[in-house]
């Protein structure tokens, strides 16, 4: 297997399950160092970014835990500190960590609606903050944020619509701010079950399909190829992914009939796919 990230330093936030430790397995895969950040712990009181980490450790990658929450900027620049202290640098950051509670607009508390503001959208930008400081030396780096299709149709309460739309917004800025020190900023909005969000799709009225298989496991291969070199040109996009489909959102407020492109495939993306489906359909666009 070609290690594309051989070499390279990330931190994944929220890696413990799902979605995160999906993206930690794949980067580890291809080779990057990665920090293993989590918070949560198991009954019996382990550390899930423990047992992540050491799930890489044992094939053959290498991994170290971090526990520090996303929600305080000191807990931002620990976890960034614990890539650069333990691989030298920090050349991937993806933002996963999140939370959420199903309440109406009225059931929202001031508790719930900063516990939800903090840990997705002050969590992205405590992380991205750190992290661009020591990228910006480097001149390189990628970050990836997740947000949601909730930040565009109401489907979850209303705190958590707000945190990730505000990720959006988050996204065009640094990548337009960053592109200058070769850092590029995408996001993606997936669809996946998982402890956070488990049963099936919610239809939320956009017309996307439903993916067959919509393991979070599916959402990595994307994320990888975006943090690999091959990917360098691709900054400020949004793209959704859920089991094996990718649609490259069009931007609001930018091109004139600029389209939605989406592309289904059976099983999981490799990144060699990825590599010659992605750049033709930004070329479309």
């Amino acid at each position: 297997m070609a290690q594309r990230l051989k070499g390279k330093s990330a931190v994944v936030t929220g890696s413990g399950d799902g979605i995160g430790r999906g993206v930690a397995l794949a980067l580890a895969a291809e080779g990057a160092g990665v920090v293993i950040n989590d918070i949560g712990r198991d009954a019996s009181g382990k550390s899930a970014a423990d047992r992540v980490a050491a799930e890489i450790k044992k094939a053959g990658g290498a991994a170290v835990a971090n526990y520090d929450s996303v929600a305080t900027m000191q807990g931002g620049e620990n976890i960034i500190k614990t890539a650069v202290s333990n691989f030298g640098r920090i050349d991937i950051l993806v933002n996963c960590a999140g939370n959420f509670k199903a309440v109406t607009t009225v059931e929202v508390t001031e508790d719930i609606w900063d516990s939800i503001i903090a840990v997705h959208l002050k969590g992205h930008f405590s992380c991205s903050k750190a992290a661009v400081k020591e990228m910006i030396k480097q001149k390189s780096g990628r970050i990836i944020n997740i947000s949601s299709r909730a930040a565009a149709f109401g489907a979850a309460s209303l705190p958590y619509s707000a945190a990730k739309a505000g990720i959006l917004g988050m996204t065009s800025m640094l990548s337009a701010e960053l592109k200058q020190h070769g850092i590029t900023v995408n996001v993606i909005l997936p669809s996946a079950e998982t402890k956070l969000f488990a049963g099936p799709a919610p239809n939320i009225g956009d017309n996307m399909p439903i993916a067959p298989d919509r393991g979070p496991e599916f959402i990595a291969p994307l994320i990888a190829y975006l943090a690999t070199d091959k990917a360098g040109n691709i900054t400020g996009r949004y793209f959704y992914a859920s089991g094996g489909d990718i649609c490259i959102y069009g931007h609001p407020f930018k091109l004139p009939g600029e389209a939605h492109m989406l592309v289904r495939k059976t099983g999981k993306w490799t990144l060699d796919e990825l590599d010659a489906v992605i750049p033709r359909l930004l070329g479309a666009g």
